[in-house]
């Protein structure tokens, strides 16, 4: 896409109020009042305008909090300067700087922090509705998964990865006071590799988020990559569990998309939030079902040494996942 391709204004939406859309978001809202999620996006001053004020136009709206972590200050676009500068050798120092920033402003007011790019799509009923059957006080976090540089992998910083407050505590508290599991004095490096091998180091567990039916939710690429088998070979060396292709490759709550322009993040806004075939109903059980790496999953016999409550969903969920 060229640049005099993006609209120098956010698209305008429809009345919220109209009758088609009347009473449609209730069980959305309810969630959101329980599984409160600040989103921090990664950007810089260049692409404020070409990719930020989109994000915000369109997924960002639906965070219970969204930041934007730049290395300049834009009040209209609620961005930040971290004081780090920008470029990819100093991802992982703006990585760090910003976690920081939201554990000292916003630690007790939301129970998720989830890091996205300007370019990643999120569909945050679906992560709400995942996040739903875990604890946010016990340390975990999810993404997309891939296999190297640690014992249980990182998560794919494009796709984007949520972290628990007990994950963010850790974190803060116990990796970046600590140059022996975390790299804390160097702002280089690669940040979500990085990212990985702290939480590793501090005992944040790995989350599996795909759904119970073993399909994706975070995803490095966009939909047509994943749908047509796409992906480059260094990602099928990376994945951590074995990617699908066609309609099996993703979830039906699916979660984020990286590698989205402006234009294809207002198709998605229209085609997720607007468009719908007449007469089809959804029916999920909630909370979620579990997915099936049950490594990944912090069973209830756990509860007793982490000292934390887990939601535990419906009994024949539990029993289907958890041995």
């Amino acid at each position: 896409m060229h640049e005099s391709d993006i609209p120098a204004h956010p698209l305008s939406g429809h009345d919220p109020h109209e009758l088609h859309h009347k009473g449609e978001g209730a069980e959305a809202a309810r969630v959101a009042a329980k599984v409160r999620v600040l989103c921090w996006v990664m950007t810089r001053p260049e692409t404020h305008e070409k990719k930020a004020m989109h994000v915000k136009a369109t997924w960002g709206k639906r965070c219970n909090k969204l930041i934007f972590m730049s290395s300049q200050n834009d009040t209209n676009l609620g961005a930040i300067d971290l004081g780090v500068g920008d470029g990819r050798n100093l991802l992982w120092g703006k990585t760090k700087a910003a976690f920081k920033y939201v554990y000292d402003h916003h630690f007790n007011d939301y129970d998720w922090f989830f890091k996205a790019d300007d370019d990643t799509f999120t569909v945050m009923e679906n992560m709400r509705y995942m996040l739903s059957a875990y604890d946010s006080e016990y340390p975990i976090y999810f993404g997309s998964r891939f296999k190297k540089f640690s014992k249980q992998g990182y998560m794919s910083g494009g796709g984007g990865y949520v972290l628990s407050r007990g994950a963010l505590k850790k974190f803060v508290e116990e990796a970046l006071t600590d140059e022996k599991k975390c790299k804390v004095s160097s702002p280089h490096g690669a940040e979500d590799a990085e990212m990985g091998k702290c939480l590793d180091n501090v005992g944040v567990l790995a989350g599996d988020s795909r759904d119970s039916l073993g399909r994706g939710r975070f995803f490095p690429f966009n939909p047509a990559t994943h749908l047509f088998g796409g992906v480059p070979n260094w990602y099928l060396d990376y994945v951590y569990y074995k990617p699908d292709t066609g309609l099996d490759c993703c979830s039906d709550t699916a979660v984020t998309f990286h590698y989205i322009d402006t234009h294809k993040m207002y198709e998605l806004e229209y085609l997720l939030y607007h468009l719908r075939p007449y007469g089809i109903a959804h029916h999920d059980p909630y909370p979620a079902p579990l997915p099936p790496d049950t490594k990944s999953i912090p069973v209830p016999e756990a509860a007793a040494t982490a000292e934390f409550v887990w939601v535990v969903p419906e009994k024949s969920v539990v029993n289907d996942y958890v041995q």
